[in-house]
């Protein structure tokens, strides 16, 4: 396998700020009327931002005095004042808007040249297998290409209309394609989150935390002003251990990248991460500050299954 050729998401503005927000709906259609999935929609003057999901609707928390800046490929970068409405409707028109890429201040062309790491080799997105069944699983989180975008080290967005991502998660690197066909990894250090976007437009949140795991990111399950809810997913390649001898056959016919997660909590504003194993006691010890809350939380999902849906409505709750 060859080594990746890194590239350095790296824009010049400044850090973005904050200010109020609101919750915001709405639609991307295109000058025709059909809804437009995965255009890119963010607040113009702070860094929040979303993808429109497959049909062509968005939410997102946003300044009700900014505006929203809106891109897809193949499109016209839109322009909206959101004047403190909370449901928008923003028409794309077609043109060329595959060069686009959206900071976290303005709108500039992005320039691939200005990027370090140009000395780049490619890999192909593929499986490979080495037992006599197919391969089991993926080192990549998803398989195939997906929207998404980055923040850099300092603050500053990065996306691209004509990129698309994925994440490596033995190596525990963001990669990105232009092409579908040659991908390339992000600098480690230049990619402090990302979010990437799955087919229904539900998104992955991803953030190096080095005092967990300093090779990997982590993906955020849930984040708020109190708690964070860590998911560190290990994934390890597992070759066939197939044997017979005839009458007794064990292990397994195929090689395979094997899942398995661990979970961390962080109380803001300094905590430090503590692991959270999937069991009520444990999560009751984890949230022992605020023990009315959890224990009214747990009480009211009795019944629920404790996976990372549960953990993400509990961080929900524990952060309102």
């Amino acid at each position: 396998m060859k080594r990746i050729t890194v590239l350095c998401l790296l824009v010049l503005i400044g850090k973005f700020a904050l200010g109020q927000t609101a919750a915001i709906t709405g639609t991307v259609v295109d000058d025709s009327g059909k809804p437009v999935p995965f255009a890119f929609i963010k607040d113009a003057q702070h860094n929040y931002q979303t993808f429109s999901g497959p049909d062509g609707t968005f939410s997102l928390s946003a300044d009700p005095s900014s505006r929203l800046l809106a891109t897809g490929s193949g499109f016209k970068q839109a322009t909206v004042a959101i004047d403190n409405k909370t449901d928008i409707k923003i028409t794309l028109q077609h043109g060329d808007g595959t060069a686009k890429a959206t900071s976290g201040k303005n709108s500039d062309a992005f320039d691939v040249h200005e990027i370090g790491g140009t000395d780049r080799e490619s890999r192909p997105l593929t499986r490979f297998g080495t037992a006599q069944e197919e391969l089991h699983g993926s080192p990549f989180l998803f398989d195939h290409w997906v929207h998404g975008y980055a923040i850099t080290a300092q603050d500053s967005l990065v996306e691209n209309s004509s990129y698309l991502f994925n994440y490596h998660k033995i190596e525990g690197t963001l990669l990105y394609t232009d092409d579908g066909k040659t991908m390339y990894s992000v600098y480690k250090d230049k990619a402090k989150t990302f979010v990437l976007f799955d087919d229904d437009g539900q998104q992955v949140a991803f953030e190096s935390v080095p005092a967990i795991d300093s090779k990997h990111y982590l993906q955020v399950l849930t984040s708020g002003s109190k708690y964070k809810i860590y998911k560190q997913l290990n994934t390890e390649f597992v070759k066939a251990d197939f044997q017979t001898n005839g009458i007794v056959t064990t292990g397994n016919n195929y090689d395979s990248y094997v899942d398995q997660s661990v979970y961390y909590v962080v109380k803001l504003p300094d905590g430090q991460p503590q692991k959270l194993t999937l069991k009520r006691k444990a999560i009751k010890a984890a949230f022992a500050a605020d023990a009315d809350k959890v224990n009214s939380f747990l009480s009211a999902h009795d019944s629920d299954e404790i996976d990372d849906t549960f953990l993400k409505n509990l961080g929900a709750d524990m952060n309102n």
